[in-house]
């Protein structure tokens, strides 16, 4: 049995940038841009993206471990729960069972990217002059605005409520503690219904908790790797 090789997937306004420190720290690790980031026409719905996903990771040798940011998280349960053979494991990073964004920020998304952009970036990062931070807003600028909206709408069409009893896979579920966009409450929903998970919360972190406090999250990715692959081999 193989090491389970992480396959990452950014969210919103995001792209590969965004799993910089995991990629070059976790053996294996392969992180793959969703449609529109920047390539490509965004898909504006969970399902076709998961769809494209499920596509990419299926061309992946396994054994696979789905890590997902925020949308990604969602894209990663949808994953599991439509192609569970593909999936041996999960990391779902900021992320919930839903995914609602207000009806303020979808109108910004589209007529004033520049004012969204900053308020991702102050919501994601403690530090938003950090150099991880320099490289989210690079993604976002990359995207621009459609793809962005876009993003938006795919959160929005977001709900595992009901459905997470489907999923096989054990799933390691990580939160930041002061994050604005999707805060703890959100990951405890999430990780009560699925079968067989695991919360942390990460003090002081935000939205993009790999990013600002990257060693502490890859550690925890790459325990969550350690104990699929003794599970893997007991097979």
């Amino acid at each position: 049995m193989s090491v389970p090789r992480p396959i990452l997937i950014h969210g919103s306004g995001g792209d590969h940038r965004v799993w910089a420190l995991q990629t070059a720290r976790l053996e294996g690790a392969l992180a793959i841009d969703l449609p529109g980031h920047p390539d490509g026409e965004a898909a504006t719905d969970v399902d076709a993206l998961a769809e494209a996903c499920a596509a990419a990771i299926a061309s992946v040798d396994g054994p696979r471990v789905l890590v997902g940011h925020s949308l990604g998280g969602a894209i990663a349960l949808e994953v599991a729960l439509r192609e569970p053979e593909l999936v041996d494991g999960l990391v779902v990073v900021a992320s919930g069972a839903r995914l609602p964004v207000p009806e303020a920020a979808l109108l910004r998304a589209r007529d004033d990217f520049a004012s969204e952009a900053e308020r991702l970036v102050a919501g994601s990062f403690a530090d938003p002059a950090s150099p991880m931070a320099g490289h989210a807003r690079a993604a976002l600028d990359a995207c621009g605005p459609a793809t962005l909206a876009a993003d938006y709408a795919a959160c929005r069409s977001v709900e595992l409520r009901g459905r997470l009893a489907g999923v096989r896979a054990p799933a390691l579920v990580i939160a930041g503690s002061d994050d604005p966009f999707t805060p703890p409450w959100m990951s405890e929903e999430l990780a009560r219904e699925l079968p067989q998970s695991a919360m942390v919360v990460v003090p002081g972190a935000r939205h993009m908790p790999m990013a600002e406090f990257d060693m502490t999250v890859t550690q925890l990715i790459a325990a969550h790797l350690a104990r699929l692959e003794l599970t893997l081999e007991g097979m």
